[in-house]
């Protein structure tokens, strides 16, 4: 809730407004159907109206001005309910005969709600700082006026407004720092479960997608209708690095691999480590030509990737295109032929397989 810019806030807030400019509807309708009228109750209703209708046409409009209209919609309110309790107040005090208890409007649930509006929409300590003055300014002026008249106070009319203004007011301000405590909780449990998730489609060594992850956009690429390509990865000669440098060197060649490629692709582009030095990549919105060209850059950058004491890293590259009538299996196959290609042809190279060719076909690809 403290992020104005998150569209679930603004659905809220124009809830919120699209309510209260009912209720002031509402209210209009029902002082201009009362055989009594007062004059405070034929001004207060139809102009909260016209303001809240206002604000609701600037939000649409505006929404960037979210955070301000919040602060002007629940500053009319607090008016609207400030004005009606020290003018019925002061009109009893001041007029013999004249009961507040028969007089005030129906507003103590409206002062509830706007303490709560003001617990959800306000951050931090102001929010109780608020929420204090508006009960001074809405509820004390009543509650002391019922004090000094018991035998109002002691009506159904007064004990409905005691309890009003008094416990359950309260109850309300006590128990939204509970509701932000467990809001805060519920962000805390899902920022920890979307790291986890992070974590677990999370290579460990390169830091790059692993294969669960990639298998899971493989498959999505394959039920979708636009065109997509696969290009496989796989270093030459790693077990010689390894053996000669040591494993530690060889996370490095690794690492430094995986992050040349990524830097390279764009953001809808998915590179996986597949296994142990091969990665694979999956590249939407696609052609074969583009993707021939992706492969070669990614070759290319790999050949001129220093990794000290390496005297050169390179990788061959399989590239092919997802058909039509592809399955998981049929798409590996055919992208594992044009790495097998690649590798044949020395490595250190970018193959091209046509989806339509056979299998026997796999050494006759389209060379870097």
């Amino acid at each position: 809730m403290q992020k104005p810019d998150d569209s679930y806030v603004r659905i809220a807030v124009l809830v919120m407004l699209w309510l209260t400019l009912f209720a002031c509807i509402y209210a209009t309708l029902i002082h201009r159907l009362s055989p009594v009228h007062q004059m405070m109750d034929l001004i207060v209703p139809p102009v909260g109206g016209v303001v809240y209708g206002g604000l609701i046409i600037a939000l649409i409009r505006l929404p960037w001005w979210l955070q301000a209209i919040v602060q002007v919609a629940l500053a009319i309110a607090a008016l609207m309910l400030i004005a009606p309790a020290w003018f019925y107040t002061l009109h009893a005090v001041s007029t013999p005969g004249v009961r507040l208890i028969d007089v005030l409007p129906p507003v103590p649930s409206l002062f509830v709600i706007l303490l709560v509006m003001v617990m959800i929409f306000i951050p931090g300590r102001r929010a109780f700082v608020l929420a204090l003055l508006c009960w001074l300014l809405v509820a004390l002026p009543v509650l002391v006026y019922l004090v000094l008249h018991p035998l109002e106070m002691w009506a159904p009319r007064g004990m409905d407004l005691l309890m009003a203004y008094g416990p359950v007011s309260i109850m309300v301000v006590v128990l939204m720092p509970v509701q932000r405590g467990l809001v805060g909780t519920i962000r805390r449990m899902t920022s920890e479960r979307a790291r986890m998730e992070v974590m677990l489609h999370r290579d460990p060594v390169t830091g790059i997608h692993n294969r669960r992850l990639g298998e899971r956009v493989l498959r999505a690429a394959l039920g979708d209708a636009r065109p997509a390509g696969l290009i496989m990865l796989d270093m030459d000669h790693f077990k010689a690095i390894n053996d000669t440098y040591g494993h530690p060197v060889g996370d490095r060649v690794l690492q430094a691999v995986a992050a040349r490629c990524k830097a390279l692709l764009r953001a809808d582009e998915c590179i996986s480590r597949w296994g142990g030095e091969e990665f694979m990549v999956i590249v939407p919105d696609i052609d074969a030509d583009g993707l021939h060209l992706v492969a070669e850059r990614l070759q290319m950058a790999v050949a001129r990737l220093p990794v000290a004491p390496v005297p050169q890293v390179t990788a061959s590259f399989g590239a092919t295109m997802i058909a039509g009538a592809d399955d998981f299996d049929s798409a590996l196959r055919r992208v594992d032929g044009a790495l097998y290609a690649a590798k044949a042809q020395g490595g250190n190279r970018a193959v091209l397989v046509p989806v339509d060719l056979p299998a026997a076909g796999y050494g006759g690809g389209v060379a870097a």
